[in-house]
């Protein structure tokens, strides 16, 4: 027998909410709204994630809160975006690129997150995790009060290489297409590059190496340098954690995906490049 979920609240319910109960009908289960009403979300009036939830199994009552429920449905993949409780981090960034944290028992490195800033949703990447005190990031700056934190499922983040063989960097241009007479494009849905890093495999042999971006649906995507992105090295050069434009690293399916030089190396001769992208997914 199906479980019912009765709902009981005024307002509108949060988009991550209605996502979860959705994936729950989907699934079988039956959704009882405290109007009578079953399976219809849009009669549904305030709920949020403090709210309390009835749950119904047979005679057997139960009582969690939406959160809780949350939680539970990512436990079964159900829902991929997990919420931060307020109480595990400091609304205002420690700087552009850190959360102060007292718990960070749901923060993994390289794990994806959303936040939301000023009304406005954001993505980035975990990069480090220090104990209980804070977290540092890559992605779109903190440049304001966090109002909501979310940590995904770790499959949400993806990496894309590309390799431009034989020499590069004798002038500005889109490599894949001038180099390489090849293209790529995003097939997947929507999401966010979140960073990016370059090596060569051959040093320019005059005094400046190259520099490199990244370019989505035609626009850089990486503010470095004043755009210029990264300096490219034998080693791995990774760009600085929150140098991203947050109008241009969206990526929607369809667009465009190109590696940019955008400064010549000196002598023109610097070989074997590999760039690599971090996408999140939204």
């Amino acid at each position: 027998m199906a479980t019912p979920i009765r709902i009981r609240g005024i307002g509108s319910l949060p988009a991550e909410v209605r996502q979860a109960l959705q994936r729950l009908d989907f699934h079988n289960v039956v959704i009882t709204l405290s109007d009578g009403t079953v399976g219809d979300l849009d009669a549904v009036t305030e709920l949020d994630l403090t709210d309390n939830i009835i749950v119904v199994d047979g005679e057997a009552l139960g009582t969690v809160t939406v959160a809780l429920l949350l939680a539970a449905l990512g436990a079964y993949g159900l829902s991929r975006w997990q919420l931060v409780a307020t109480t595990a981090y400091t609304a205002t960034p420690a700087s552009t690129s850190r959360i102060t944290m007292s718990d960070t028992s749901e923060m993994v490195v390289g794990w994806p997150l959303k936040y939301a800033i000023g009304g406005v949703t954001y993505y980035g990447i975990v990069t480090a995790v220090s104990g209980d005190a804070y977290i540092d990031l890559a992605g779109a700056p903190l440049a304001g009060a966090i109002q909501s934190l979310y940590v995904g499922d770790p499959e949400m983040v993806v990496q894309r290489d590309f390799f431009v063989a034989s020499t590069y960097g004798d002038g500005a241009a889109d490599l894949l297409d001038a180099d390489k007479n090849t293209a790529a494009r995003w097939d997947r849905g929507a999401a966010y590059i979140v960073s990016l890093a370059a090596k060569h495999k051959s040093d320019d042999t005059g005094a400046a190496q190259p520099k490199v971006n990244v370019k989505a649906g035609g626009n850089l995507v990486s503010t470095n340098d004043s755009n210029n992105g990264v300096q490219v090295a034998t080693s791995w050069v990774t760009n600085s954690a929150v140098a991203v434009n947050t109008t241009n690293y969206a990526v929607a399916r369809g667009e465009a995906l190109e590696v940019a030089c955008t400064v010549a190396g000196s002598n023109g001769d610097a070989e074997n490049l590999t760039v690599g992208i971090v996408f999140v997914l939204a």
